[in-house]
């Protein structure tokens, strides 16, 4: 079974979440790394799903050290989207994030790293 399956098969993620109306805005991209409770809760997963909507582009992957780093770009506005998004999911605990802003990449799309 497909890895993205599985995972809205466990947490019951809904397809599509029902997004705001975003203005066209400067194109930024974050190093964003999340600490806390946010591996094997579907947090990857989350990401990947609401930056998708959003159409932002970058990646998501798990570390060592039990943390989570993302590269995202878009507007600002799609970002802190994204970011408060996950503050409001009670199935994570974000104790601390860091983001810090990064040259831009050449991407289409945005996808789960290893």
């Amino acid at each position: 079974m497909n890895i993205f399956k599985k995972l809205q098969k466990q947490f019951n993620s809904p397809q599509r979440k029902e997004l705001p109306s975003f203005a066209d805005g400067t194109i930024l991209r974050y190093k964003i790394r999340f600490e806390g409770i946010v591996q094997g809760v579907g947090f990857r997963y989350e990401v990947y799903q609401i930056a998708t909507q959003l159409k932002l582009t970058g990646w998501v992957r798990n570390e060592m050290d039990g943390s989570v780093l993302c590269e995202v770009q878009g507007t600002n506005k799609k970002i802190e989207y994204l970011i408060n998004h996950l503050y409001q999911v009670p199935r994570f605990q974000i104790d601390f994030m860091k983001k810090e802003e990064i040259p831009l990449k050449n991407e289409s799309s945005f996808h789960m790293a290893n």
